[in-house]
């Protein structure tokens, strides 16, 4: 066992060195134990027990009756219990711990009028619990999720609970009025912000509008803005901090769907009258997807599935006839004839062009209970996503649609976290992770020169977007944090 701790504390060391940067995915409870005149209780008892799985915790008190239990699963309920020879049980029935939060829970123990009889007392929140906050913070918990309205089904949607937090409409999230780019978004530990730096949401996927995961498969967030615990660090603006659901001892599942169309929606808002406004064009955007999640081992080996499937198309009509220009639509026809027909290049249409977005997303994750002081996590992330944005017309500028651009996006993020308590004081969180993204645009139909041609009040453009569609964007990004934690007194 000594071996084993000093292993620990030395790896500890080590790896702490290494950590770009820090984020919790755990929670866990603290306080002080007492007895008669307010005397302190050394070796009570205090074990929590996580009812969805029967994951159990534990700890003793110090000699000053302190004791602080880490690295415990988000979430509940928790039964907890706290017992010492010759004093009366006291159990905590029903409660939630919170992302990142050290929950404070503290009890005096009475002598018992028969040692062999426990007695167990319903203990109430109020003056028991105080709320460990560290920092700035907000959390956003399942049942938030679950019953917060939302329109993209993103992550900027739930942060409207967070004051300090605002998000634009094309999804870029400032908190505390630093730029989007300054934030850090973590997902079960692994690093999920755009970290070079093109997507206005901030978030791997962000520059076709991929969300990097589905918040169906969310356990909470929690949002720092200015955090006094050091494990959370590198952002100036903010941190989200998400965990994945893990399965429960119950098999559980839900099929969801998602969807908008023109009937959804309110018409254009052309005039003044009621009358001269008109019904949107044809479009949808759905969403669709199933999770499930249970026992492989009961309370040992636990498994968490949820797949997701985006799909949206969007038209950009446009009345030639309104176009301002000196070339008549006849002439702008054979120009299109004559492109095909001499340089083999067609250039598509320039009237009725549909942007298109699609994408799939995976989630598994692994929950294994080793014994009472150590736990097992492995996860895996996939996201696929596929965006056609063609140009669009307008009455000042024939836009021909293979001008726009083809952007596949695909993303891989793993993560593995060992959790561990062994010792009476201390504990460890080790967090391994690898983020792989994959950004590549290509031109709409065959590669050609952008041409521009002035046409008197008008322009006429077609050819192959100029600025961006031989990038290729590939990050690989590793991360090691560990978490080592020693506990001695208040």
């Amino acid at each position: 066992m000594k071996k084993s701790l000093q292993f620990i504390f030395a790896f500890g060391l080590l790896l702490s060195s290494m950590a770009v940067s820090a984020q919790v995915t755990t929670s866990s409870i603290n306080g002080r134990i007492l007895e008669a005149e307010n005397e302190p209780l050394l070796g009570a008892t205090v074990v929590a027990v996580h009812g969805p799985t029967n994951t159990k915790y534990g700890k003793s008190t110090d000699i000053d009756g302190y004791y602080r239990i880490s690295n415990m699963r988000v979430g509940g309920p928790y039964t907890i219990t706290i017992s010492y020879i010759g004093k009366n049980e006291i159990v905590l029935n029903d409660i939630y711990l919170q992302l990142g939060e050290s929950e404070r829970i503290e009890a005096t123990l009475v002598d018992s009028t028969n040692a062999l009889d426990a007695v167990v007392i319903q203990a109430v929140r109020d003056g028991i619990f105080d709320s460990g906050k560290t920092g700035t913070e907000t959390n956003i918990s399942q049942r938030e999720i679950t019953t917060m309205p939302s329109v993209t089904r993103g992550i900027g949607d739930f942060l409207r609970k967070t004051p300090q937090a605002t998000v634009s409409e094309g999804g870029a999230i400032s908190i505390a009025g630093q730029n989007n780019r300054y934030n850090s978004i973590f997902i079960d530990g692994a690093v999920n912000n755009d970290v070079f730096g093109l997507a206005g949401s901030g978030t791997n996927g962000g520059q076709i509008g991929v969300n990097p995961i589905s918040i169906d498969a969310i356990e909470s967030f929690q949002v720092n803005v200015a955090p006094f615990d050091v494990r959370q660090s590198g952002f100036t603006g903010g941190a989200i901090n998400a965990i994945t659901r893990s399965g429960t001892n119950e098999v559980k599942g839900s099929a969801y769907f998602y969807t908008r169309n023109e009937n959804l929606a309110g018409k254009t808002p052309v005039g003044i009258s009621e009358d001269n406004r008109e019904k949107l064009d044809d479009f949808t955007a759905n969403l669709y997807g199933v999770r499930v999640g249970g026992p492989i081992i009961k309370d040992k080996l636990f498994f968490f599935v949820n797949a997701e499937v985006q799909r949206e198309e969007e038209p950009r009509p446009f009345d030639s006839s309104l176009y301002n220009g000196d070339s008549s639509i006849a002439e702008i026809n054979t120009l299109r004839d004559n492109l095909i027909s001499q340089f083999g290049y067609n250039p598509g249409g320039y009237e009725n062009t549909i942007t298109q977005l699609n994408s799939e997303k995976f989630t598994i994750k692994l929950d294994y209970n080793i014994n009472d002081k150590n736990t097992l996590t492995a996860k895996h992330n996939y996201v696929s996503g596929e965006s056609i944005s063609p140009s669009q017309s307008s009455n000042r500028s024939i836009n021909f649609e293979n001008a726009g651009i083809f952007f596949p996006s695909e993303t891989h993020f793993s993560t593995l976290e060992w959790n561990t308590t062994n010792g009476k004081n201390l504990s460890n969180n080790l967090i391994v992770s690898y983020t792989s993204v994959n950004d590549n645009r290509d031109p709409l139909g065959n590669p050609f020169p952008r041409v521009s041609i002035d046409d008197g009040d008008g322009s006429i453009t077609f050819g192959s977007e100029a600025f961006s569609t031989a990038n290729i964007l590939e990050q690989k990004i590793f991360t090691i944090t560990n978490n080592f934690e020693v506990s001695k007194g208040a």
